[in-house]
């Protein structure tokens, strides 16, 4: 090839470069030939910084908990302006005494229902009432509860005091005062703990026969002054015992934003005549303002005079252990809340 015909290549080639990196994507071109001629002229082993990633958005989780976990209130109170329902749902048979064809695992059979009320009226301050069905007992709570920690804090503060009034005919010793500290510790918005430290003034229940003739026999509790003897050679007690005082606690775990798992234990009180540890868990859905909590345990008990002795003495589940059954028992809760100030 002649020196002219190697010239006018060598200017052509050098158009057609120039052109390339003048054209929209040749810019990218260059900026990818540059970065590789630097790349390879960096020292060997000597790490590139890399190009800046966008910053993934955190998940926002929803509260990890409402105004009550299972059965314990929370730390939690509504904002100001807030009304509140809960409706709670526990179902009297216990798994172990059901079967999922003839009675759909205690689905089918009773329950005891509870319907509860609240409003904010003031920042950090909630007032509510509470009605359950609870067999023999139909109590009736009324309670005040107020917020001292904000809820971003990880250390939160309530107090809650109230009253419990059984409203069922021919009871005696009808009315109970209770205090209660609500201590709780969150660990992020996936974690939280929580202490109930309860006192209340008297628990009582309804009134039940024991007689170490029956089949099975049965024996009256150890501690309840209220036994008395009946005409049938046996005992009646109503299980009234009075300044009791107790420690349940309760711990919520986020699974997602809005998928949450509770656990609560109620310690025994001998000196009360509990028949065990109460326990309870569920799992939780929640939305918007509305929570679905289905639940299962030994508890039952939904108001502070029934729950403060662990388990009571007097509930379903004492019943079963006599003859010979360990409940456990299903339910649900249902809460709603309106913004209307």
């Amino acid at each position: 090839m002649s020196m002219r015909m190697r010239t006018r290549t060598a200017i052509l080639l050098w158009f057609a470069a120039f052109a390339l990196a003048a054209a929209p994507g040749g810019a990218l071109l260059a900026q990818d030939a540059q970065g590789s001629a630097q790349q390879a002229a960096a020292p060997q082993g000597q790490a590139q910084p890399a190009a800046e990633a966008p910053e993934k958005e955190a998940v926002r989780y929803l509260p990890i908990e409402g105004n009550v976990i299972i059965n314990l209130p929370s730390v939690e109170v509504p904002r100001q302006g807030t009304l509140s329902i809960l409706f709670t749902h526990r179902f009297v048979q216990a798994v172990q005494n059901s079967s999922p064809f003839h009675d759909l695992v205690s689905f089918d059979n009773g329950a005891s229902i509870g319907i509860g009320l609240g409003y904010a009226p003031l920042k950090n301050l909630n007032l509510a009432f509470y009605r359950s069905s609870e067999s023999g007992l139909d109590p009736w709570e009324i309670a005040g509860q107020y917020q001292f920690l904000p809820s971003d804090c990880p250390i939160g503060a309530s107090l809650r005091v109230g009253a419990d009034i059984r409203s069922e005919r021919n009871l005696t010793d009808r009315t109970s005062v209770f205090g209660q500290a609500i201590l709780a510790y969150s660990l992020g918005d996936r974690f939280r703990i929580t202490a109930v430290p309860t006192y209340v003034t008297k628990v009582n229940s309804t009134a039940r026969t024991y007689n170490p003739n029956f089949v099975p026999p049965t024996f009256p509790p150890a501690n309840d002054d209220s036994c008395v003897p009946n005409a049938f050679g046996g005992t009646t007690c109503t299980g009234l015992y009075r300044n009791v005082f107790n420690i349940p606690v309760g711990v919520s775990v986020a699974l997602t934003r809005s998928i949450t798992l509770h656990g609560e234990i109620s310690p025994r009180l001998g000196r009360y005549d509990s028949p065990g540890v109460a326990w309870a868990a569920s799992i939780e859905k929640s939305l918007l303002r509305h929570r679905f909590c289905f639940t299962a345990g030994n508890q039952r008990q939904t108001t502070v005079d029934q729950y403060a002795t662990g388990l009571n003495w007097g509930s379903q589940y004492t019943a079963d252990k006599v003859n010979g059954v360990k409940g456990v028992y299903l339910g649900f809760n249902i809460a709603r809340q309106w913004k209307v100030m």
